[in-house]
């Protein structure tokens, strides 16, 4: 017996990503309408989408399986939303996938009973699978499922999706568009092949990667685009692995002639991957922001992690993504095994030789099954034990998870405060250099000469006059508003 209605359920996760569309369940409900099965979805990141109105939407919805897709952070308030379900809605089978349960694996089941079946890794094929019911839950590859005496079973990993173009990419016809950011994340590959000590990634979505094609990712912008869109986050773990493709989808988007178009790489992209060449092709098609996974300003800390790149390379990438006029984005992770403070000092340096928009350092947390993890757990430097730090840890805070005889936590801590105190000077002037431009060239558009608009964007960028347009509540209000009002006078209108 299969499942014919399917609730799909976004678990909340607290993040600055929390008011995007998201892409997982994005993807799980395309695949499912594409299967003529039944779905709609609930968001508990949406403000107003409370658990209590989850509930109401499963009475009035009335689905034969709920789907939830789970990060860690916030996993035990996500249990709870569970149990809850399970206690209304006690003959409602619950699947769970997601990051965490393919981290964790038979644990997640094990820790809260009232789950009944979890979905490891890709998940469009296994639970299209279960939907179908065309086979024992028992032979469902990708499944973890109960046995009749209550034990957890995992029926073996299935193979990967060797053509993604098969999937279909996220229209979000399930979704009310209005309550999210006016942004669309792309993913245009799938997989890691790197060895980073530290990276839960190959654990949830696998080591090998897989790309989509460059017809199939133009496609779906100039999908979206069509609908109003015109800011794009490509969300890869490694969207410039294969620098060839990344050159044909550049070449497809050329083709499409959109028209304003933002792109981003704000996962962050592998500096190894980049040419000069290549960064300066992405940017005449639309790309404006790179975020870098530097790690560390330290050649012997990146041995450690087993980054596969060296300071040089991003040195080189930051010259080159400077010099075409990028918004630039670090990314730093704080006591690598390993790191001593004038280590951390080299990361701190790195990002004030260049003009970067913005330096991120974070606490490095250690998931569970990765190399990382046991290397800390036989050294007893754990502060927490992991059940409790990847529920409430987040790394953009300053509470260590673990220390090492280079680096205390008490070090740890007042490195996270060093760096953004003592960087905060130099990210402010490159930031005011970018908003100076973006003021100069709308009041360009609207039909300004250069003096008047060079006047004008050097009172907007004065301290005060900008402060009051950006850090005011009222403001930002307007300007969500805004965004909303031009993306829904955009829909409809076809792309170019």
């Amino acid at each position: 017996m299969g499942f014919r209605r399917i609730l799909l359920v976004q678990a909340r996760y607290d993040s600055e990503f929390s008011n995007v569309l998201p892409a997982g369940i994005g993807y799980l409900s395309e695949y499912l309408c594409a299967q003529g099965i039944e779905n709609e979805v609930f968001d508990l990141n949406v403000k107003e989408d409370t658990p209590e109105r989850l509930f109401k939407k499963i009475t009035m919805f009335g689905p034969d399986l709920l789907g939830m897709s789970m990060m860690s952070l916030n996993y035990r308030y996500n249990y709870s939303v569970i149990r809850h379900i399970k206690r209304l809605f006690p003959q409602l089978p619950i699947v769970v996938g997601g990051p965490h349960v393919s981290t964790m694996r038979e644990a997640v089941l094990r820790e809260c009973p009232e789950i009944d079946y979890g979905v490891v890794l890709e998940g469009e094929l296994t639970l299209g699978e279960l939907a179908a019911g065309a086979r024992p839950r028992e032979e469902v590859k990708g499944l973890m499922c109960r046995t009749n005496d209550g034990q957890v079973r995992f029926n073996g990993e299935r193979g990967f999706i060797e053509d993604l173009d098969s999937i279909p990419f996220p229209r979000y016809s399930k979704f009310d568009r209005k309550k999210y950011a006016p942004l669309i994340s792309i993913l245009t590959s799938r997989g890691c092949p790197f060895q980073c000590i530290y990276c839960p990634v190959k654990l949830a979505i696998g080591r090998r990667f897989v790309p989509r094609s460059a017809v199939s990712v133009a496609e779906e912008i100039g999908y979206h685009y069509a609908c109003g869109y015109r800011e794009f986050s490509f969300r890869d773990d490694n969207f410039t692995l294969v620098p060839d493709r990344v050159f044909r989808i550049c070449d497809e988007l050329e083709r499409k002639n959109l028209k304003g178009v933002y792109f981003m790489c704000d996962n962050g992209v592998r500096a190894d991957t980049l040419s000069f060449e290549l960064l300066r092709r992405m940017y005449q098609i639309g790309f404006r922001m790179i975020g870098l996974g530097a790690e560390s300003g330290c050649d012997t800390v990146l041995k450690t992690l087993k980054k596969g790149q060296s300071l040089a390379d991003t040195e080189r990438v930051l010259r080159w993504a400077s010099d075409l006029n990028y918004k630039i984005e670090l990314y730093f992770l704080i006591g690598s095994p390993g790191e001593t403070w004038d280590d951390f000092l080299r990361s701190v340096e790195l990002a004030e030789r260049f003009p970067v928009m913005k330096a991120s350092f974070y606490q490095l947390l250690p998931y569970p099954n990765t190399e990382l993890f046991e290397m800390v757990r036989s050294r007893g430097e754990l502060l927490r034990p992991p059940e409790e730090y990847l529920n409430d840890g987040s790394q953009r805070k300053n509470t260590p998870f673990f220390q090492t005889k280079e680096m205390s936590r008490e070090e740890r801590m007042r490195a996270f405060d060093y760096a953004t105190t003592r960087l905060a000077g130099h990210l402010k002037r490159v930031n005011k250099r970018f908003y100076r431009e973006n003021a100069l060239n709308r009041f360009r558009s609207l039909g300004l000469g250069d003096t008047l608009a060079g006047a004008l964007a050097d009172i907007y960028c004065v301290d005060f006059v900008h402060d009051a347009i950006f850090n005011n509540a009222l403001t930002k209000t307007l300007k969500s508003s805004m965004k909303n009002f031009f993306l829904s006078c955009r829909k409809g209108r076809p792309a170019a």
